[in-house]
């Protein structure tokens, strides 16, 4: 491979990672419609047993889901032309209950217009609880 073809192999897979990294700051720190953002107007999102479609329908559900931290993990990026294959692992923990969950975020991006978009986004839950209220995580023991 072309040194050139390598620099924008690495500018694509940075472009693309950036994404992913906004993806869980814009839930937390952003309004909603800064998040949708990221996404393509045909975006397919998987969660819950459920697929949504377009933008529309995933406002229309994710806006109401529980506030909280999306820590992502680190990403797998696979790279083809103007489309990018990626998993993440992540770790959700909800700020209005003790809800949490864990898994993997598999999506697809497009670069359109020079930009890299979120077009497909298929969630697999891989565990889910509840934490117990004034335990350390480490000993069991109150704080």
């Amino acid at each position: 491979m072309p040194q050139s073809d390598q620099l924008d192999a690495i500018a694509d897979e940075l472009a693309v990672r950036k994404v992913l990294d906004e993806y869980c700051l814009r839930l937390e720190v952003n309004t909603f419609e800064e998040w949708m953002d990221l996404f393509t107007d045909d975006t397919v999102y998987e969660v819950f047993k459920r697929e949504l479609r377009g933008r529309e329908q995933v406002s229309a559900m994710l806006s109401q889901a529980p506030k909280g931290v999306h820590l992502g993990g680190p990403v797998r990026v696979e790279l083809q032309g103007d489309r990018a294959e990626t998993v993440q692992n992540y770790l959700f923990i909800g700020s209005d209950s003790d809800q949490w969950n864990m898994g993997w975020y598999h999506r697809t991006l497009v670069r359109a217009g020079g930009t890299w978009k979120i077009s497909h986004t298929k969630v697999t839950i891989g565990r889910k609880g509840a934490l117990e209220p004034g335990k350390s995580n480490t000993d069991g023991k109150k704080p």
